[in-house]
């Protein structure tokens, strides 16, 4: 069957694990020619545009996006030129990740764009593809935020989660890799987070059969480091959220990919550190014992975000701060150095809040541990995304500061800070739409969980 569409994916530094996914989606389906392009360059673009539209009955442009790449001036006015240049070509131009799903209206009328997708990406991306094939009504195709006939259109929601088992975690064949993704949804819905707002609340998990099956082929092409994409790792094998892990599944899980690594020779597993993290409450004594037996990374990366009762009870953590302080006494003690995550300027800090947070911070790094600062930014999706950062203190910088240069503290809060500025401008410019927008489309059929 000769192809008669052309898919056209450009990946950028942040969004090459999502457009790996999606490729690997796309070359699925039959009819269709999947280009991954690494330069997003509107002049540079402009012949590769001119040879799909004369090549292909249909050419699709698509983006991942997300909203820390859009306060780059300079990135978001060459998408909006690349855009452009795209339509003129006739080409149909597709959005994807948390910022459109925060914020489709923006990213159709401001950006540009034909078409945004809300939510999770696979089954909506697949079905675009078809329904483009067989010349069909692509407003049929669940998922999609559209403008048609001046009016603004939401085509609904799908009826299922997508289950993580029917779709490979990366295009191997292409010989692309990323971390596996092995848990999708959040049970918790904390108010500053886009996780549980894109993917859901329902916890879903990739079966041990289906990982081993990736960790075989990444080490059959030469790789030796295996790590995963989840939530909470810890919460992998749960059906449901529970205090305790379901340690029996992720030790058949541990035990199975080292039968893998045995098999070739070598092999490094990681788990709870980069690009993961784990819940304090699951970080039990147990679970640390069992990590230690397994992992080769030597620390392990838990949310704590306050040190206030008050404010994790607000954000909707599920946790506590005696949780965090169990949680890394275990993991002190079977050999881990626990990095801790922490945000600053929640809109719902007091001064009270605050010092409770810095107390918190010192008593973590006596007993070992390191801090990972981070800043609230308010990002399009979630119940924060219109509130505005708390000024950070300067007695509290002096504190953060400290820390640092006692080699116990790190991290980008300083470069968050002015992003978090930066997403406010855009707001106000009416760049980044206001929620009143959103919700104004819901004249023209559109209701978003994303937004809602």
């Amino acid at each position: 069957m000769t192809s008669s569409t052309a898919l056209l994916l450009y990946r950028t530094r942040f969004t090459r694990y999502s457009v790996n996914v999606i490729a690997a989606v796309a070359d699925l389906v039959e009819g269709v020619d999947v280009f991954i392009l690494e330069k997003m360059r509107a002049e540079d673009s402009i012949e590769l545009f001119d040879l799909v539209s004369r090549k292909y009955r249909y050419g699709v442009l698509a983006l991942s996006l997300n909203t820390f790449s859009l306060v780059n001036d300079n990135f978001r006015i060459e998408l909006e030129r690349l855009i452009r240049i795209a339509k003129d070509k006739g080409l149909i131009t597709l959005a994807g990740g948390p910022h459109p799903s925060g914020d489709p209206l923006g990213t159709l009328r401001v950006l540009g764009f034909d078409y945004a997708v809300i939510g999770e990406g696979e089954d909506t991306i697949r079905e675009f593809l078809e329904t483009l094939i067989d010349n069909g009504d692509l407003l049929r195709v669940k998922g999609l935020f559209t403008i048609y006939d001046n009016n603004v259109i939401y085509t609904g929601s799908r009826n299922r989660y997508v289950d993580l088992d029917r779709y490979p975690a990366f295009p191997y064949w292409r010989h692309l890799y990323n971390p596996i993704e092995i848990t999708r949804g959040c049970p918790h819905g904390c108010k500053y987070c886009q996780v549980s707002y894109v993917f859901g609340r329902t916890m879903r998990h990739r079966c041990i059969d289906i990982i081993i099956k990736h960790v075989d082929t990444m080490m059959t092409d030469g790789l030796n480091d295996v790590r995963f994409v989840s939530p909470d790792s810890l919460s992998y094998g749960l059906k449901h959220y529970s205090r305790e892990p379901a340690l029996d599944v992720i030790e058949e899980l541990f035990y199975r990919i080292y039968s893998v690594f045995r098999k070739h020779g070598r092999g490094k597993l990681y788990f709870g550190t980069f690009p993961s993290e784990v819940r304090p409450e699951h970080l039990t004594r147990e679970a640390a014992k069992l990590l230690a037996r397994y992992v080769s990374n030597k620390n392990i990366i838990m949310g704590a975000q306050s040190g206030s009762n008050r404010v994790l009870k607000l954000l909707g953590r599920g946790h506590t701060i005696e949780d965090v302080y169990e949680a890394v006494e275990n993991a002190i003690q079977y050999g881990f150095r626990p990095d801790i995550d922490f945000i600053v300027g929640l809109p719902i800090e007091e001064d009270d809040d605050l010092h409770q947070t810095a107390e918190a911070i010192r008593r973590l790094v006596d007993l070992g541990a390191r801090i990972h600062l981070h800043t609230f930014m308010p990002l399009p999706g979630t119940p924060y995304a219109y509130m505005e950062p708390k000024p950070i203190p300067k007695w509290f910088r002096r504190e953060i500061m400290k820390i640092i240069g006692m080699g116990s503290g790190y991290g980008q809060w300083l470069k968050q800070e002015e992003i978090a500025k930066k997403i406010i401008e855009l707001r106000r410019k009416g760049i980044i739409l206001p929620r009143a927008a959103q919700i104004s489309a819901r004249h023209h059929h559109f209701f978003s969980p994303a937004i809602e």
